[in-house]
Parts: structure tokens; C-alpha cells; sequence
């Protein structure tokens, strides 16, 4: 192979573990409120209006969404300032790689390493959305108003994307982001959207459904809770049709997961 692509790929690769890390660190403390940030609020007993908490609250058992969903929940804004801190994080670690790798500094240059990075993280943010409101059965448009927020616009050059249902590795991300959903709690994981690594390294990557440790101090309040309390341990499987399905530990038969 040739030595210019093995060093690009080493590039992206490189890339891939950046936007895995920022990924995995917006999901787990911005958007779920964990570590400082939630005992920050809490203390000064501050609740602060968070999309992607009621999305979690929505979004029902088979994951689904009802007729009157939060669209902000599902899709990046390009505006947030959390895009402007990515960006500033690819940049600088691409700058970096550039630097001391000097194989790769012979044979590209700042500026079209810089840019590569820009576009992947573009058509990053833009997958992003796309895929999440798909796994949830509510493909957001590109280049459109939301309804329940006009301000935002998930940019695109391409409109017309959306994800192939049928490809294995949508239906392992699929099957990756259903299992944060089901895990409540302190057994909760799978933080990584399209890019999983972080989880691995963290110790937060969740291969069934397991809210033992969760419901041994919470009781259910929804009909949601009642049920995952009836059923503390379960496999899911995606079928053909993108249908979720279950097996509690103890069974050989596989379920459609309920639509509450």
C-alpha cells in the first residue's frame, strides 16, 4: 500500500479517537448532567431546561416516540457553544498530530490536514443527527427548521442522506444506543453515539440490560420503570425490520419489546 494513505489512514484513525473522546464526554457530563456539573446543580437547586433529559423521558420502551416529541432532542445544533469546543479540540489536536508526526508533516500539509478534519467534523455532526432521530423512528430533515425550535437548523450539502436500516453496522449502533436507553440509572452506559471506543476505556460499555443495581435503591414511578423492574436482566437482538426484540435471563424465547 501506498506510504501517503497508510499515514492518512493513521490520520483518521487518529481522528476517530478525538471526536470518540469529545463524543463520549458531551453525552456523559453535559447531556446527562454527570460528575461536577449535576452536583453543582443540585446544590444550588438549580433545574435548567435540557432537551436531551426529555428525550430520555419520551422516548418509550421499543424506542419509539410519541406524535408530540421534542425534535431539539434528537439532533446537534451547529450553534451550541459544546460544537464550538469540538471544533477547537480537532483543530488543535489535529495541529498536534501534524507536528510531531513527521512522516505526516512531510507529506500534507497544515492547511489541507486542518481542513479534513473541519469537513469530517461537519459530516460528523450532520450523521450524528441523522442516525440518532432514525434510530428512533423520527428522521429530521436536513436544512429545516425544527418545529419545536426554529432557531435550530441541522446543515447539510447533502439533504437527502439518510441512514441505510439495513446495513450491519447501523444495526449494531442501533442495538449499542438502545441499551442506554434501557439502563437506568447508575446502570446506564453506551454513551458513544456512532463513534464507540470511550465506553470500553471508561468502563461504561453495556452488552444486556441490567438495572439490579439501580431499582435495589429506586422505585419505579412510570409504567416504563414497572415493567424494566419485572424485568431486571435482558438481552435485546434488532431484527430484520429494525424491530427490537427481548429475552429475560432466564428464557429461550425472544419478545417484541413493549410500546409503552
Amino acid at each position: 500500500m501506498n506510504k501517503k494513505i497508510i499515514l492518512f489512514l493513521y490520520y483518521v484513525i487518529f481522528l476517530y479517537i478525538l471526536i470518540s473522546f469529545f463524543e463520549w464526554m458531551i453525552h456523559y457530563y453535559a447531556m446527562h448532567y454527570n460528575g461536577g456539573l449535576k452536583n453543582i446543580l443540585d446544590y444550588c437547586n438549580i433545574n435548567i431546561e435540557n432537551s436531551h433529559i426529555d428525550h430520555h423521558k419520551e422516548t418509550l420502551l421499543d424506542q419509539t416516540l410519541p406524535d408530540n416529541y421534542i425534535e431539539e432532542g434528537l439532533v446537534f445544533n451547529l450553534l451550541d457553544v459544546e460544537n464550538f469546543y469540538l471544533l477547537l479540540f480537532i483543530v488543535a489536536g489535529s495541529y498536534i498530530f501534524w507536528l510531531y508526526f513527521p512522516n505526516f508533516k512531510k507529506s500534507f500539509s497544515l492547511i489541507s490536514a486542518l481542513l479534513f478534519s473541519f469537513v469530517l467534523l461537519i459530516i460528523y455532526l450532520w450523521v450524528w443527527s441523522s442516525i440518532h432521530s432514525n434510530y428512533h423512528g423520527r428522521y429530521i430533515e436536513c436544512n429545516k427548521k425544527l418545529k419545536n425550535n426554529p432557531n435550530i437548523i441541522i446543515y447539510s450539502l447533502f439533504p437527502n442522506f439518510s441512514p441505510n436500516e439495513k446495513s450491519p453496522v447501523y444495526k449494531y449502533l442501533f442495538w449499542y444506543h438502545t441499551l442506554h436507553h434501557l439502563n437506568k440509572g447508575v446502570d446506564k452506559g453506551n454513551y458513544n453515539i456512532i463513534f464507540p471506543l470511550f465506553d470500553h476505556v471508561f468502563g461504561f460499555y453495556k452488552y444486556n440490560v441490567n438495572n439490579t443495581k439501580y431499582f435495589s435503591t429506586n422505585k419505579p414511578i412510570t409504567s416504563q420503570e414497572k415493567w424494566l423492574k419485572e424485568h431486571l436482566i435482558f438481552d435485546i437482538r434488532i431484527k430484520n425490520n429494525n424491530k427490537i426484540e427481548y429475552k429475560d435471563i432466564n428464557s429461550n424465547y425472544w419478545k417484541p419489546l413493549p410500546k409503552i
